[in-house]
């Protein structure tokens, strides 16, 4: 199995922006059930985490909440085991992530 970069039904997400996520809450139980995905997924956010750090560059987050399913376009800030964090200590639970969609950088296209 491999941790999907981006949901099969994109549609079913709503773009949010990051100042939205104070609106939102959480369930307890994580949005990945494979322990294998979740490992994956960990990793994929450290690795967006860098290249957000780095190289400036913004991914596409899409997460689970009680309010539904949304899409974020943001830089990672930092990422620790439970949360990931964003400009402004904005953040959310990592076990509501189900895809993470790199972006090319400019000098890529």
């Amino acid at each position: 199995m491999v941790f999907p970069s981006r949901p099969a039904q994109t549609s079913a997400y709503r773009l949010i922006n990051r100042t939205d996520l104070l609106n939102l809450t959480f369930a307890d139980q994580d949005a990945i059930s494979s322990e294998a995905m979740r490992q994956e997924r960990w990793g994929l956010l450290h690795k967006a985490t860098f290249q957000g750090n780095v190289e400036e560059r913004k991914v596409t987050i899409f997460f689970t909440a009680d309010q539904g399913r949304f899409a974020l376009n943001t830089t990672i800030w930092a990422c620790t085991e439970q949360t990931v964090v964003f400009k402004d200590s904005e953040q959310m639970p990592i076990r509501a992530v189900e895809a993470v969609e790199f972006h090319q950088s400019s000098e890529e296209e």
